[in-house]
């Protein structure tokens, strides 16, 4: 397995993987319609072109089998945070690839000035919850009943770690 920055020509597998992802409605994952091709380019953009944000890919025999999207805060007394979002595609679940993608972001993270990264892990979901405590994230909160899904309310664990600040983010 390989982890690596998404790229534009990523964007008809993305497409295929999300649309694969989002058949299974799985807990923590957001229903969606499967994007268009353009859609897609535009979520890549959204995550690769501010310096503070990035989108990796796990891939396998050239497969796309995970990915982690991490956006960076906007305001400039927030630039130094931001939330990701984490998936593993089905039959790769439980073999280490989300660990892999979040030490990746881990230390993409410090040299571009990004110090405290957060998630919010759905309770309907608690091997996310516990994925991202093994990784030294801490919750700071709940969001109370903040999904609505077939009825049912589901509170949201808001978790955050901290990671050593850096004067100036590298140039790259």
């Amino acid at each position: 397995m390989r982890i690596r920055v998404a790229q534009e020509s990523d964007a008809e597998a993305l497409r295929a993987y999300a649309e694969a992802l989002f058949a299974e409605e799985l807990p923590g994952i957001y229903r969606r319609e499967v994007p268009s091709l353009e859609d897609e380019l535009a979520f890549i953009r959204s995550h690769v072109d501010p310096a503070n944000s990035t989108l990796m890919l796990a891939e396998e025999d050239g497969r796309i089998v995970g990915i982690i999207g991490f956006l960076g805060h906007d305001p400039p007394d927030e630039r130094h945070s931001g939330e990701f979002g984490l998936s593993v595609a089905e039959g790769y679940r439980g073999r280490g690839i989300g660990t892999a993608l979040i030490e990746a972001l881990l230390e993409w993270a410090p040299p571009r000035g990004i110090s405290r990264i957060e998630v919010r892990s759905w309770s309907n979901n608690p091997a996310a919850t516990r994925l991202y405590r093994r990784m030294g994230f801490v919750q700071e909160g709940y969001a109370r009943e903040a999904i609505l899904r077939d009825g049912e309310a589901i509170d949201v664990h808001v978790m955050a770690r901290l990671l050593p600040r850096r004067e100036t983010p590298a140039d790259d």
